[in-house]
């Protein structure tokens, strides 16, 4: 599956190397890469490029703020983006922490293999894609609901006008008839008075 869109990725890590090193091994992909030397400066970068992070990899040991705190906080400015720890030590504390307050999706361990990264950061962003665009389809079918209640209701509206229009249509037409009825009944009436008593209205 190919991925519809240039996303934007955010790699945290206090080590240059690191951050070089990831730059290095999504150049290749068709990313809009940013990387930031650490937490604050993670938080700093994803409020200022104006857009959406579809992806955040960051490390778990760092300075001021770890990897933990800094997607917790990071989350709650793009809680759709995945978030992904790289951790160089053994320490289920931490990532129990990282799970629990950072929300994170997966994590790796260093040095990572660069084969199996790429991989699991592609799948990751096909499952962010089909995210996005099950929202997409959701926005739009209670949009065009909402257009056709719309409709529905003025077909409803014209069909009661209508009804109306017809109903007091057949009510003139009744009327009407019931007023010619009255005259045609009294020549009819006449005209069918026996012809004995015709002639004797003449003779008198």
């Amino acid at each position: 599956m190919s991925l519809k869109y240039k996303h934007p990725l955010l790699f945290v890590d206090d080590e240059e190397s690191i951050t070089k090193a990831l730059r290095r091994l999504f150049r290749k992909e068709e990313y809009d890469i940013y990387t930031a030397a650490s937490g604050q400066e993670g938080l700093d970068r994803l409020r200022e490029v104006g857009k959406p992070f579809s992806l955040i990899i960051s490390d778990q040991r760092m300075p001021e703020m770890n990897g933990a705190e800094f997607l917790e906080k990071a989350k709650g400015i793009f809680p759709q983006a995945i978030r992904i720890l790289l951790t160089g030590y053994s320490d289920m504390d931490a990532m129990v922490d990282a799970i629990n307050k950072g929300g994170i999706h997966r994590y790796f361990t260093k040095p990572w293999n660069d084969d199996d990264l790429l991989l699991q950061v592609r799948q990751s962003l096909e499952q962010y894609e089909l995210v996005l665009e099950n929202r997409r389809l959701l926005v739009l079918t209670r949009k065009q609901n909402k257009e056709l209640k719309g409709l529905n209701d003025r077909l409803e509206e014209k069909v009661a006008e209508r009804t109306r229009e017809v109903v007091e249509k057949n009510e003139e037409l009744s009327l009407l008839n019931r007023q010619l009825e009255s005259p045609i009944k009294g020549v009819v009436k006449r005209n069918n008075t026996p012809l004995w008593q015709k002639n004797h209205l003449f003779a008198h």
